[in-house]
């Protein structure tokens, strides 16, 4: 099992510890948009463990979404590419699989 017990940092975001066990601070340590978006707090003295897991997903699922951004950005491009006659058969496919994933994502966002 990793040791989570530093700062965590992924992207722009950053859960650092405090002087309490089971409280993360988290920023956001975007250039020019740098801001303590709030404490974590655990509920339970016993799981710290698991209070150090969810804070690590946290962190990292919010710099996917910005990743997401950018990558949906790509797909739609490649989406947007007209198919002519020397388009192999891996280039279709991939313009397919960038359909689905657009599909999947735009999903996801809009719940």
């Amino acid at each position: 099992m990793a040791d989570l017990s530093g700062d965590l940092v992924a992207g722009h975001y950053a859960a650092t510890g405090t002087v309490f066990t089971g409280r993360r601070n988290l920023f956001s340590l975007e250039p020019g948009n740098e801001h303590h978006i709030g404490t974590l707090v655990n509920g339970s003295r016993t799981k710290l463990q698991r209070f150090d897991e969810d804070c690590d997903k946290i962190v990292r699922g919010l710099a996917m979404l910005d990743a997401n951004d950018e990558m949906l950005t790509a797909l739609k491009a490649l989406e947007a590419l007209p198919v002519n006659k020397s388009w192999s058969l891996a280039e279709l496919a991939a313009r397919d699989l960038a359909r689905t994933v657009i599909a999947k994502v735009e999903r996801r966002i809009l719940k």
